[in-house]
């Protein structure tokens, strides 16, 4: 019994002293949060709300010093543009929001935050392109307080506020893609099973970041979920690929029939950039004496491309080097490994026939074609239906001899693969809805490529799973 009095005797003593321990400072103070919300800036706070889920969020103050609150406290506060001088934000439209308190934060009794509540318009910021990207801000000043001060270092808050749909999130992927050949023939076929991530593009539209298993760096695709619950879409090109056509001559290696000892190949593919055809710059390609001879330049390229537009600026020193007065492209047929004279050639804009193409001892591009390919102090460029080679030839001749400045080809790689090349367009083939009570989409549709003519069917679904939404991991619940 006298081991027990003990016990509780020290346990009230401990009890007293950690309650003694437990006071308040000697000041109050109030302040904004440090936290971020993403922005990594101090003193910016990003935050996102959801279309259809409600365009609501608090803002909110913290009080420091003290344990237990047992009164209303207050700060004051006002909108103070001048906090966004020098940063990227844009002033949030007076009439984009309302707050329920235009000046004040109150603490309530038995409570160590005080919050106002921003509402957006539903109609008119989510209607606004830039709101869902992080471009409007509200800027928040304490200007006054209940309390001994204001925290000075956590005064101010960038608010910094855009919008998402409720689409947009992680995705479970499952089902197949099958490519076939014109005629009908399956070339290639695989099961998908992959997580797909879907940003808001606007209002009711989300952009995917891959697709088939994320075969193909550039496939991305627009999914738009329409009122009556079936889904549009579109190829969405990745913009951090570049899949623009390229200046392959850069990276080529020039060869020629013939060039004077003291002229450069090499000249052909340097970068230059002539302001004239007697420009000639440090190094350019001349073959005197070669009068009324065919010459050819060629690149021979690191591996085989797409190919479709050649531009060259001719040189001359209206002397023994003249711009040539008939010229043509032709490229080697990978697959039957012979030359081929371009198709539809369409040279500075003027459309070449076939049959005077194919005629190039007779084809002479003068006062008929006045934009030819044969112009002094211009680029002549020659476009044409793509090609896949790996090497390609420039046929010129003139009364006297010729000369390059710079030859440029332009293209792309060829595909390491069928469902790798680049795609033309995505269309519907079949059904394509979205469930709303199992936040499902249901997908069929076809892809065409740009370079080749077989296509590739897609059937899958893609189930939510999860969002992440101001460091915040939404799941969805079964």
């Amino acid at each position: 019994m006298k081991k027990i009095l003990i016990f509780f005797l020290i346990a009230g003593l401990l009890n007293s002293c950690y309650d003694d321990f437990r006071l308040d400072y000697e000041h109050s103070t109030v302040a904004f949060s440090y936290v971020t919300g993403g922005s990594n800036q101090p003193g910016v706070l990003w935050r996102s709300v959801v279309k259809d889920e409600g365009l609501r969020l608090d803002v909110g103050i913290y009080l420091a010093g003290i344990l237990e609150n047992g009164e209303e406290r207050w700060a004051d506060y006002e909108i103070d543009p001048t906090l966004l001088t020098g940063t990227s934000y844009t002033l949030m439209p007076d009439d984009y929001y309302t707050l329920s308190n235009e000046s004040k934060f109150i603490i309530p009794s038995g409570k160590l935050i005080g919050r106002v509540t921003v509402s957006l318009d539903s109609a008119k910021f989510v209607n606004d392109t830039l709101a869902k990207s992080p471009t409007y801000a509200i800027p928040f000043r304490l200007t006054a307080t209940s309390e001994d001060s204001i925290l000075s270092t956590q005064s101010t808050q960038i608010v910094v506020i855009k919008y998402i749909n409720h689409y947009e999130g992680f995705y479970e992927q499952k089902g197949i893609f099958e490519t076939f050949s014109p005629d009908g023939s399956k070339l290639n076929a695989s099961s998908i099973d992959n997580v797909l991530l879907t940003t808001t593009v606007l209002l009711d539209t989300i952009e995917t970041n891959g697709s088939m298993n994320l075969i193909g760096q550039d496939y991305k695709m627009k999914l738009t979920v329409n009122s009556d619950n079936s889904v549009s879409f579109a190829y969405s090109p990745n913009l951090s690929n570049d899949n623009a056509p390229k200046n392959l001559g850069l990276d080529a290696t020039p060869t020629t029939s013939s060039v004077s000892t003291w002229e450069d190949i090499n000249g052909i593919n340097d970068g230059y950039q002539p302001t004239s055809s007697e420009d000639k710059g440090v190094t350019a390609y001349g073959n005197w004496p070669n009068a009324e001879t065919w010459n050819w330049v060629q690149y021979d390229l690191p591996s085989v491309f797409y190919l479709n537009k050649s531009d060259v600026y001719w040189w001359t020193d209206l002397g023994g080097i003249l711009i040539p007065y008939n010229t043509y492209v032709e490229y080697w047929d990978v697959d039957n490994e012979q030359w081929r004279i371009l198709e539809n050639p369409v040279v500075n804009g003027v459309s070449i026939s076939a049959q005077d193409y194919g005629n190039m001892d007779t084809l002479v591009f003068n006062g008929e074609n006045p934009t030819s390919g044969v112009d002094a102090n211009k680029w002549n460029i020659t476009t044409f239906d793509p090609v896949l080679t790996n090497k390609i030839r420039l046929h010129f001749i003139a009364t006297e001899s010729q000369g390059i400045l710079e030859w440029q080809i332009w293209g792309v790689p060829a595909s390491s693969g069928l469902e790798m090349t680049q795609i033309e367009s995505i269309t519907p083939n079949g059904a394509n809805t979205y469930n709303p009570e199992t936040k499902t989409f249901t997908l069929n549709y076809k892809v065409d490529y740009t370079y080749e003519n077989y296509h590739t069917n897609v059937s899958t679904t893609l189930k939510w799973r999860n969002r992440i939404r101001d460091g915040v991991n939404e799941w969805r619940v079964e």
